[in-house]
């Protein structure tokens, strides 16, 4: 049994719930604008530069980082070899 919605059709709807539907709307839009604000004001903040001293200092690490690591490959080679050694000593 369905109902048809024409020009005669009445809708009871109470005073809270357009109370609650204004609020929802107006959270909804003021969000929205909100929302908006924060990416203006994000695309219209100067790009961090990097300086010379902080470039430098993450280079440095980085490459002391690398150096690190190839000391440990080479030691973990070295061990890989003495093992190849001895399995073919005991074949």
């Amino acid at each position: 049994m369905t109902k048809e919605i024409s020009k005669d059709t009445k809708l009871k709807v109470s005073v809270e719930t357009l109370i609650s539907i204004a609020v929802g709307v107006f959270t909804c839009a003021g969000f929205w604008f909100s929302v908006q604000a924060q990416i203006k004001e994000a695309m219209e903040k100067p790009v961090p530069e990097i300086t010379r001293q902080e470039f430098d200092m993450k280079d440095g690490a980085i490459r002391s980082e690398i150096m690190n690591n190839r000391e440990l490959i080479e030691r973990n080679f070295e061990k890989l070899e003495k093992i190849e050694q001895r399995l073919y000593e005991i074949k």
